[in-house]
């Protein structure tokens, strides 16, 4: 699992940051506009098109994990994430089967 990164909701970011993803949500969304009417103008080829944004995307992307847009997910983060994910569902089951009159379920970790 590899370390993940999870975009900062706009409204936590400071000014400046703000700012710049502005401008350069608006510069992407222009280069991108530009690229999809080279591609329906016959001028670049589709898979020519899909390689180009996708340069586009990942060069915005990096830009915008340089500038602290972005916030790392570690795999242990991932994980505990994910187990309070499957808790909350097992609680949510449990207290079905409770109202049915079933014996609830219990998590264990394999050794």
């Amino acid at each position: 699992m590899e370390t993940i990164y999870r975009q900062i909701a706009p409204h936590r970011l400071t000014k400046p940051q703000f700012q710049a993803k502005l401008q350069k949500d608006s510069e992407y969304e222009i280069a991108v506009q530009n690229l999809t009417m080279s591609w329906k103008k016959g001028e670049i080829t589709q898979e020519a098109y899909k390689q180009q944004k996708s340069t586009l995307w990942h060069n915005y992307r990096n830009w915008a994990i340089s500038q602290g847009l972005y916030k790392e997910v570690t795999p242990e983060q991932q994980l505990a994430e994910v187990e309070d994910r499957l808790n909350a569902q097992v609680e949510e089951v449990n207290a079905i089967r409770q109202e049915l009159g079933q014996k609830p379920i219990e998590i264990r970790e394999k050794l």
